[in-house]
């Protein structure tokens, strides 16, 4: 969830897995996700501990940090390709807030989510229930807009601007 921002925009990101992935899998999306800080003070670790020759050291964490993201990249591609993400996003201003997004399904999805992890805990809900749930949730969301290949987002964006114009 993302706080009110001066520009008067809040967000919130529900995003969830394929049913089926493995714990590995999910450190590694997880990976993924901190490796730009992560990476940062790994190569800022690697610079100083080099620091008898500057040049080597900013070069090899130029390099891992580099191979840090190629590496995660690649490693995630399946799990990350079954990732489904509904969001909602509200401007506070203008007197009342106007709310862009499907609400109901992203409040009912974190719901039903928070309701069955809670029962797992208590051990009332198997991890089997659990992952069906988890799976129903998921086949709800919107599936992700596939582009064709080689064709980049910018030029989307271009084309669309032209056409408001």
């Amino acid at each position: 969830m993302q706080p009110v921002t001066r520009a008067l925009w809040s967000g919130r990101t529900l995003e969830v897995h394929a049913p089926g992935a493995t714990a590995g899998e999910l450190l590694l999306l997880r990976a993924l996700q901190v490796w730009g800080a992560a990476g940062a003070l790994v190569a800022v670790a690697l610079v100083v501990a080099l620091h008898r020759a500057p040049a080597v050291g900013l070069v090899v964490a130029v390099l891992l940090y580099a191979a840090g993201f190629v590496l995660l990249v690649r490693v995630t591609r399946r799990v990350r390709s079954g990732v489904r993400t509904l969001t909602i996003t509200v401007f506070h201003g203008n007197g009342r807030p106007e709310v862009y997004g499907d609400v109901r399904l992203i409040e009912a999805s974190l719901d039903l989510l928070c309701l069955v992890e809670d029962a797992v805990r208590r051990g009332q809900v198997s991890r089997v229930e659990y992952e069906q749930v988890w799976g129903q949730v998921w086949r709800s969301m919107p599936e992700p807009v596939v582009r064709p290949a080689g064709r980049s987002r910018s030029r989307e964006v271009a084309q669309r601007r032209r056409s408001h114009r």
